[in-house]
């Protein structure tokens, strides 16, 4: 496990992370960190045998669990669980940024986003969250890469090729 640092602030693919607490604070029982989202961002459908559970503080979004075809709102006030290993997924749904609280019980998926993330430390290393993502841009190679790792598993959309 990494060490891991409070107030570590995180560009995982579109979001901005700021990592609260840790967990080797809490005896590698949970993370908490504040998830901030812009319009269209989040991650594609996907496992991971941490548990979650959002806290959504700004924001419109639509969740997935366990169900592809039947996608729902989250506002402000919402809390959405997540069981370990269930296919989910969110995406900001509205015209400006969303903002979460995410609690990661036991925490080990942080160090996942610490893989595949990039630190964030001054100003210019931050991006427009006002803005929808240049998804064109976004460098996928360690998400897969760094996947198995930590028990990760993406649930893409099949391709027919004629």
């Amino acid at each position: 496990m990494k060490t891991q640092s409070k107030n570590e602030q995180l560009l995982v693919l579109t979001d901005i992370i700021m990592v609260l607490a840790i967990s080797n604070e809490s005896n590698n029982q949970y993370a908490i960190f504040q998830e901030s989202v812009p319009p269209l961002g989040g991650p594609p459908p996907h496992t991971h045998p941490d548990e979650e559970v959002f806290y959504i503080l700004e924001g419109e979004f639509e969740f997935i669990l366990n169900d592809l075809e039947n996608p729902f709102k989250a506002l402000p006030g919402s809390v959405v669980h997540v069981p370990s290993n269930a296919v989910h997924t969110f995406k900001n749904v509205g015209i400006s940024p969303g903002k979460m609280i995410v609690i990661l019980t036991p925490g080990n998926l942080l160090d996942f986003f610490r893989d595949i993330g990039h630190t964030l430390k001054g100003a210019d290393d931050f991006p427009n969250l006002n803005e929808v993502p240049d998804f064109s841009k976004l460098d996928l190679s360690k998400v897969f890469k760094y996947a198995p790792k930590h028990q990760v598993n993406f649930i893409l959309p099949e391709v027919i090729k004629n």
